[in-house]
């Protein structure tokens, strides 16, 4: 993020546009790997800031920039990696270019190209890989005209085309309050929807008592429960994807950091699951952060596999008694769900701020994982993590102030 101290009602400009608060789009679980990097960089400049899309044979070492090469973007976007395509997702915010997806591939001769697009009417919130061929998102209504109806988006990634476009009322969801989802993970025939609701007046969260997960239907997208557990505050943050993760047997668990980007904090940090055939809390599991961290709470998160989670932690520091959005002097560890236990990250990652996002996009492979940190006196370096010793060194340098995803094609 932009190295500022604001409250944290200015979160209002992420519930308005996926814009200078955008969220690079957390992929459902680290895709496959093969052939060549590609680097989201964001570029910013004396009047604005600039996105592009660079290939790069190398993310390990030498100095990546965007100076006469990349391929810029209209606006800043919102990157995911669908199978082998690398999807740029702009919207109707200021600077996000247009409601499209615009799906990048390698070529034959292994240069990154424009494969195709497809338009939306506004927004493509939450975008979730459901697999490697089928790309969802949610167009979330913003205010009280949108009839408290939202979209539920379906796209497949071979053409790429939007393929399915469902139009569901939310008012079951709703209170007086704006419901905005926070992560969607589908299983065996149902979408699990995290969300969190705030005043659509005043935009305070009066709600952080409570984990909040919609289950719906799928693909038709009919809400058949919403599930509640008082153990957490909501799941996610402001504009985020990354509310939710699902493992590879199938049990979904929500990632509560209990009052970023919310006006206030009433439950512990921490994750609660959902077990894989099941469609309520599991009464067994809480993992509750607050009591080893440190006090620390989770800024941004990726699942890494086998249990594993990579995320940025911090605390939220409050300007004039209320919670300041800010996510600074980050340090960066792996939490593992099963053994619940939270390992530091050692080999001298400095602290950090945020890179412009709330949720990360980052490759595995070998494993190994690639955590773009922008220092506070050494500029911007891909650091590669080694997963199973929890060591890190640093790789490339990168010429601009923020990554905003980079991805393995």
């Amino acid at each position: 993020m932009y190295n500022k101290t604001i409250l944290m009602l200015v979160a209002v400009g992420c519930w308005l546009s996926l814009s200078s608060c955008s969220k690079d789009p957390d992929p459902v679980d680290p895709p496959a790997v093969t052939g060549g990097y590609v680097v989201a960089i964001r570029d910013v400049g004396a009047s604005q800031s600039t996105d592009y899309l660079l290939q790069t044979t190398s993310i390990t070492s030498g100095t990546l920039s965007v100076a006469g090469q990349g391929i810029a973007q209209t606006g800043n976007r919102t990157y995911v990696q669908a199978g082998k395509t690398v999807f740029s997702i702009g919207g109707s915010g200021a600077n996000q270019g247009t409601p499209s997806a615009v799906g990048y591939v390698l070529d034959a001769s292994n240069k990154l190209v424009q494969k195709g697009s497809f338009t939306f009417e506004k927004y493509f919130d939450v975008p979730t890989v459901i697999d490697d061929n089928t790309l969802g998102g949610i167009q979330i209504p913003r205010t009280a005209a949108d009839n408290r109806s939202a979209t539920f988006y379906t796209a497949t990634v071979a053409t790429p085309t939007l393929t399915g476009q469902v139009k569901n009322s939310l008012a079951p969801l709703f209170r007086d309050d704006l419901v905005w989802p926070s992560g969607m993970r589908v299983r065996d025939g149902k979408a699990y929807v995290s969300y969190y609701l705030q005043n659509r007046t005043t935009l305070q969260t009066a709600f952080t008592d409570t984990a909040y997960v919609a289950i719906y239907t799928y693909p038709a997208f009919t809400l058949e429960k919403v599930i509640k557990d008082v153990r957490t505050g909501p799941a996610g943050s402001s504009n985020s994807s990354n509310g939710l993760i699902k493992t590879e047997n199938g049990d979904i668990y929500t990632v509560a950091s209990s009052a970023y980007t919310f006006s206030q904090r009433t439950k512990p940090a921490g994750f609660l699951r959902i077990k894989n055939g099941e469609t309520v809390f599991d009464p067994t599991y809480f993992f509750n952060l607050d009591e080893i961290s440190n006090n620390r709470k989770i800024y941004y998160c990726q699942y890494l596999g086998n249990g594993l989670v990579l995320a940025e932690m911090g605390r939220f520091p409050t300007v004039n008694g209320q919670w300041a959005y800010e996510d600074v002097n980050l340090s960066v560890v792996i939490i593992d769900l099963n053994a619940k236990t939270v390992k530091e990250v050692s080999g001298g990652i400095p602290a950090h701020a945020g890179q412009g996002g709330i949720t990360m996009s980052l490759p595995v492979e070998n494993g190994k994982t690639y955590l773009p940190v922008t220092s506070y006196t050494e500029g911007t370096y891909i650091w590669e993590i080694d997963i199973a010793t929890a060591t890190a060194k640093p790789g490339a340098r990168v010429n601009a102030k923020y990554v905003t995803g980079i991805f393995k094609l």
